[in-house]
């Protein structure tokens, strides 16, 4: 396997990552740590960005300030870090664990120069808490991480297969495209990647690939540039 990009943040959602029993499915977090050792096995320098939409959505939060919501929001893509951080260490692989909220004893900081320092020592970096700022997307964290840590492309996680130009529940028939270009998407509204995140992408040429990741070997085929969409 040569894989198309050497280094690469990967956006995973807390849906994927809890798995279909949820919240912290066991058969979820190895399934993902199985993917994650495939890739570094592969030579690939690889960083991960969870969601938390398992465990608290801010935005499903409307008792709750939108704040405080979205803090809840980033502690639970914590959460979902050091359980993945468990997973890789019973998969074998080494992982550092970051946080953009402190979390002393947990977590480190969330600092690009050790990042880089960690992927070239071969270790899988977890990026978690979103950019611990309110009204932040981990999409968009997803595509600050990788242009801080020199990324080559943000991989995005889904349960769908790429890029589609309308909804294929609304319109029967649609298939996904193989390429969009950042402008392209921003102007038709597409929303499986948020649209502040693809803007941000656009304004540095960063790509994007969108991918179905619960299947196996999806990591892999996305690396190589197969089966998926490219935002780029």
């Amino acid at each position: 396997m040569r894989p198309r990009w050497r280094r690469a943040v990967l956006k995973l959602s807390g849906e994927l990552l809890g798995g279909e029993k949820g919240p912290l499915d066991e058969r979820g977090l190895v399934f993902f740590a199985q993917e994650i050792r495939e890739a570094h096995k592969a030579g690939v320098e690889l960083a991960v960005v969870p969601g938390g939409g398992n465990i608290a959505r801010g935005a499903s939060l409307p008792h709750i300030p939108q704040t405080a919501g979205h803090a809840i929001g980033m502690l639970a893509t914590l959460i979902n870090g050091l359980a993945l951080r468990e997973a890789l260490f019973q998969a074998g692989v080494p992982s550092l664990l970051m946080s953009a909220i402190p979390c002393a004893g947990v977590a480190e900081p969330v600092d690009p120069w050790r990042a880089r320092e960690a992927l070239g020592e071969g270790k899988v970096v977890l990026l978690s808490a979103g950019t611990g700022s309110p009204f932040v997307t981990t999409d968009t964290a997803a595509v600050i991480r990788a242009l801080a840590l020199q990324a080559e492309v943000v991989l995005k996680g889904s349960k769908v297969p790429g890029v589609y130009p309308a909804d294929p529940k609304a319109v029967p028939g649609a298939q996904p495209l193989p390429r969009i270009s950042h402008k392209e998407y921003l102007a038709r509204g597409l929303r499986v990647m948020d649209l502040a995140a693809v803007s941000i992408a656009g304004e540095h040429r960063l790509p994007i690939f969108v991918f179905r990741a619960d299947r196996p070997g999806g990591l892999l085929s996305a690396l190589q540039g197969e089966e998926g969409s490219l935002i780029g």
